[in-house]
């Protein structure tokens, strides 16, 4: 009697770290920024809205490719929800753009959180 073929695999996102060794853990809180806490208050508020779903926002954040290893939590999180928003068509695209020109030109926006969030989903 043969033995049955494997089952394949699905492939390993990059959230997936199970066994690895991920470095050491920074366990003192460091407090959030206001763009963290603004953003983390608009999280909840499209969840608790039901505007998106956990798991889907979950989903948005794993697809971010190498970028997931790459961003700190709060630029995966945010970068996913923007991400998750166009997908859904709740935001256009060009609506976002002339939304985000319109903050730039009223506050000091960091250039490093400005352009992930602007670039989109990684391909």
């Amino acid at each position: 009697m043969s033995e049955p073929p494997p089952v394949p695999q699905p492939e390993k996102g990059p959230h997936d770290m199970g066994g690895e060794n991920a470095g050491e853990i920074d366990t003192i809180d460091q407090g959030m920024t206001f763009w963290q806490r603004q953003a983390n208050a608009l999280r909840g508020v499209a969840i608790g809205n039901n505007v998106i779903v956990l798991d889907e926002l979950r989903r948005t954040a794993e697809d971010l490719g190498n970028d997931y290893a790459r961003l700190a939590y709060f630029e995966k999180t945010t970068t996913a929800l923007r991400n998750l928003l166009v997908e859904k068509d709740i935001i256009g695209e060009d609506e976002l753009t002339a939304k985000m020109d319109e903050i730039r030109a009223r506050f000091d926006v960091p250039d490093e959180m400005e352009s992930e969030i602007k670039k989109g989903p990684a391909t």
